[in-house]
């Protein structure tokens, strides 16, 4: 028994010994009850003994008294403490360690394992059709990617130049001779003289009285900025203008005019009401053109009103914008990406084209810096009509509805909330039915919120950033404002981008409330303070500032290829941090769509072709050099608009829907080919009620499978105009060359993976929580940048359904400080170590051997040397293949190199069908 002095000592260093014994073991083993770890006995009368048996962390006994049981049972367990902290088990402040740190060996151990290359072993049969193979095309292994061909290698059948493209009808543009000119210029007159009473007349607006000083500005200036405040009429009228100014001058087929709109309800919206105002002689010169639906005008006297990236679009086969008279930027102080991008073409095409006249319009921006980006233009301000729009605020709101709790508003006013709940009263106050204003709804449907609704209803407008739009709603009398808006952020540290809800500026207030107010008198009702709007930014900060710069480095590559990316976008209105514009062409040099000097790749070149996210459009190239490109026509449809119904009511639905059409492949990938697949086949039977049925049973939503059915086919027109399939149709065609491997899954998810590219995860057996706790059972996910968490939507949350290690992906997001893989796939390890066009690194002794990946150490392969030598023999053999393709016409591919790769492709898809899935999964995740 130990002395009592040494007892005491120990009970003064340790004054609660019991409680934190009990701490230690709980932390250290995980268990709920110490009592199988740390037992007491006390015997004695007068003198209470007490024997303490520790059984963690091994065997141990303390023995001390004292007067009462309590007293001897305190000494004993401060021996114990006093003991624990000996061996390294207490910290200095006598507190209890993380339980990762208790379990330090078991993790090292762990650790160790998993860091082990993983064993690859490869069927002897398939070895053999490797050798062969190699025999009889050799690869130099030196080599461990190919080098660039040159241009002047390119075998294409087509000429890469051509005729230029009629901006305002898609046509080629041809211009119009004199004499067809006045032709149509003398009709033009005529039919506006028959229209009878015009719109306007009935109709006024605060910009009609304008238009002399309007109609001036523009004919003798380059550039002019139109500050027109809400409700006058600018967006409408002013396009109108124009027309009737050039007919009325008998040289209307020469006015053309191009309109953007930021979002596409605007653009249909208002090329219809322009239609209507014109009347019906004319309406056929105004037209409309967004993505996946088109309505031209007529040539010669055309207004055609389309979204900033379809103008882009147009740029590439009209670069100097011939035969478009004037260019309207709308809503130009909404400050998107594309928009700024626009500004800086536009402001070079006026040098080349000096006739071209370019009108920036804004409601609620910085006027006078537009002005100054194109040499002090001059602005014309027109004020707008608005009827009264009585404002209230949370305050306000909160008696309103019968809140009444202070904190409440204090709480609002902090965080960058939206009470749900309060919207939900105070509609229910106002006693209102809303229809909804939102991109993702079918154009039919968006049309529902414009007539007037039957008696007894009012409309409400719920406004978010997307109601911002140029539309009126005639008859809209009451506005609810969170006062917030979702805004994609891009961290420069992680890269990852982080959409989160951030407060709106005072020009959004300003806008939103605009909405009402337009017809008739109205109410906003703001839910925020009136001392958080004294605080809010004038305006929002522009999107180029804030957002990955990968899509505008490539389109600035497309537009003017001789400079470099910082060099071209330092012309912005506010030209984006250097070190983001460099990230951006780092990645785009890794992924092989720049060359060192910045350059288009022959890769990169047919990807410019292909309308989307830069990795997306590298999957779909790749996708028609192996042979499998419907799958992954759907798959990258499906990463741009959602197929299914994702609400906060049915999420957990639709993860059983995709748990269901992912089957045992490990892939919301898959499960998004499937989903689609099932649809169209549903479509085919022509039977309403099984359509429906469909809908219900995989909670998809049939407005977004048509909007993927029209992206499937604007990709498919893409790749032919990119001299990758011979027609569209054969995108389609199961029976085509372009999908002879589309059922083989593994192959599909590899090519995927290689063009997302270093979007890789390794999964990592142990984990060690925020809390320092330890869970050998639990996965860890690995990428270059850093640990990420995999969201619930993506099927691979199940832990226990990975059998593979590696999972690739395209979508994360930053939120509550962690970063989330909200889609994922898992790979063949093989398929990472040959499909990716990063350099390997081989470390051979002769006997063993292991290959890994050069910039990074998530995939390490060991085995026997013969097989890891004709692995890298075979990945120089794919690499060949993909930057042979690259320079050939797809359709013009000599026959005996399509023969090659045809054999090549086959062994490639046997090396992903063994080792087995079984194999994997033991080698893989512990």
């Amino acid at each position: 028994m130990t002395d009592d002095n040494t007892a005491l000592r120990a009970l003064t260093q340790f004054p609660l010994p019991k409680n934190l014994l009990a701490q230690v073991i709980q932390i250290a083993t995980s268990s709920s009850t110490v009592k199988e770890y740390m037992q007491f006995r006390t015997v004695g009368t007068k003198t209470k003994i007490c024997k303490l048996t520790l059984r963690w962390p091994c065997p141990m006994t303390f023995a001390a008294k004292g007067r009462r049981k309590v007293e001897a049972e305190n000494k004993a367990a401060a021996l114990a403490c006093q003991k624990l902290k000996s061996l390294g088990l207490v910290d200095k402040n006598n507190n209890p360690l993380s339980h990762a740190m208790y379990n330090m060996t078991s993790l090292r151990e762990l650790g160790e394992n998993q860091r082990k290359p993983c064993h690859i072993k490869v069927p002897e049969a398939t070895l053999r059709k490797i050798e062969n193979y190699l025999n009889h095309y050799p690869v130099d292994s030196r080599d461990s990617r190919p080098p660039r061909l040159t241009d002047d290698m390119m075998n294409l059948s087509k000429e890469s130049g051509g005729a230029l493209s009629d901006a305002i009808t898609g046509k080629t543009y041809i211009p119009l001779s004199e004499s067809e000119e006045v032709r149509l210029s003398q009709n033009l007159l005529a039919l506006w003289k028959r229209r009878g009473s015009l719109w306007q007349e009935s109709h006024p607006l605060p910009v009609d009285s304008h238009k002399e000083a309007i109609l001036s500005a523009v004919e003798q200036h380059p550039a002019v900025v139109i500050a027109g405040d809400t409700g006058c009429g600018k967006t409408t009228r002013i396009p109108q203008l124009l027309l009737e100014h050039f007919i009325l001058e008998g040289r209307g087929a020469q006015c053309n005019v191009v309109i953007t709109q930021p979002r596409r309800i605007s653009a249909i919206s208002v090329a219809q009401r322009v239609a209507q105002e014109l009347g019906p002689s004319l309406r056929r010169n105004v037209g409309y053109q967004v993505r996946l639906e088109s309505k031209p005008p007529a040539r010669g006297g055309a207004l055609l009103f389309c979204t900033v990236g379809i103008l882009l679009r147009k740029l590439q086969g009209n670069p100097r914008l011939e035969g478009v008279s004037h260019v309207i930027v709308d809503e130009v102080h909404e400050r998107d990406v594309n928009t700024d991008f626009l500004l800086i073409l536009l402001k070079g095409i006026q040098k080349q084209n000096p006739q071209l006249r370019l009108v920036l319009m804004s409601a609620t921006g910085d006027n006078q810096r537009f002005s100054q980006y194109f040499g002090d233009c001059p602005v014309v301000k027109v004020p707008g009509f608005m009827y009264p729009v009585k404002e209230y605020y949370l305050e306000d709101i909160m008696s309103m509805v019968g809140r009444h709790r202070h904190y409440e508003i204090k709480q609002s006013d902090d965080e960058c909330i939206v009470d749900l709940e309060l919207i939900a009263d105070l509609v229910l106050q106002i006693d209102a039915h809303g229809e909804p204003v939102h991109s993702n709804i079918p154009m039919m449907d968006q049309q529902s919120i414009f007539p007037r609704p039957p008696p007894g209803v009012r409309k409400i407008v719920l406004a978010t950033n997307i109601a911002e739009t140029s539309i009126t709603i005639n008859d809209i009398v009451h506005v609810v404002d969170s006062g917030t808006h979702k805004e994609e952020r891009y961290d420069l540290k992680t890269k990852v981008s982080c959409l989160e809800t951030v407060w709106v500026s005072k020009s959004n207030v300003i806008q939103r409330r605009g909405r009402a107010g337009r017809c008739q008198s109205g109410f906003a009702y703001h839910l925020f303070p009136r001392s958080r709007l004294d605080r809010m930014p004038t305006y929002q900060v522009p999107e180029i500032l804030r957002t990955p710069l990968e899509n505008l480095v490539v389109q600035t590559k497309i537009h003017q290829p001789e400079k470099t990316a910082v060099e071209f976008l330092s012309k912005a209105l506010d030209s984006p941090d250097i070190k983001a514009v460099d990230e951006a062409v780092i990645l785009l040099q890794e992924i092989g769509v720049l060359d060192s000097r910045e350059a288009l790749t022959t890769l990169g070149k047919r990807l410019a072709q292909i309308s989307t996210d830069p990795r997306l459009a590298k999957a779909i190239v790749l996708a028609s050099i192996y042979r499998c490109i419907e799958p992954l026509l759907l798959i990258v449809s499906c990463l741009t608009r959602d197929p299914f119904s994702s609400s906060l009511q049915n999420r957990t639905e639709v993860d059983k829907a995709k748990a269901v059409l992912s089957r045992e492949s490990g892939s919301d990938h898959l499960a998004f080919v499937r989903a689609v697949a099932g649809w169209e086949d549903i479509l085919r039977r022509r039977d309403s009620r099984a359509r429906d049925d469909y809908l219900q049973d995989y909670s998809l939503y049939a407005p977004s499978l048509r909007f993927i059915n029209g992206l499937v086919k604007q990709f498919s027109e893409n790749l032919y105009e990119a001299y990758l399939v011979p027609t569209p149709s054969d995108c389609l065609l199961p029976s085509s060359v372009c999908n002879q491997y589309s059922e083989e899954e593994e192959l599909v998810k590899g090519v995927l993976m290689a063009g997302l590219y270093p979007n890789l995860i390794q999964v990592r057996q142990g984990k060690v929580t925020r809390q320092g706790k330890f869970k050998p059972n639990s996965y860890t996910y690995r990428t270059k940048a850093g640990t990420v968490l995999l969201h619930k939507s993506t099927i691979n949350r199940e832990s226990s359904k990975l059998y593979s290690r590696w999972l690739t992906y395209f979508m994360a997001v930053k939120s509550n400080g962690g970063v989330f893989v909200r889609d994922s796939s898992q790979v063949h390890p093989l398929a990472v170590l040959l499909m990716t066009d990063t350099d390997v690194y081989v470390r051979d002794d002769g006997w063993r051997a292991t290959i890994s990946l050069v910039d990074s150490d998530l995939l390490v392969l060991e085995g026997d040397s013969y097989t890891i030598r004709l692995l890298r023999d075979f990945r120089v053999a794919l690499s060949r293949m993909v930057e042979t393709c690259l320079c050939y016409e797809m359709a013009a591919i000599p026959g005996d190199l399509h023969h090659q790769h045809s054999q090549l492709l086959d062994i490639l898809v046997d090396l992903l069908k063994g080792p087995s899935m079984h194999d994997i999964r033991n080698m893989a995740v512990g």
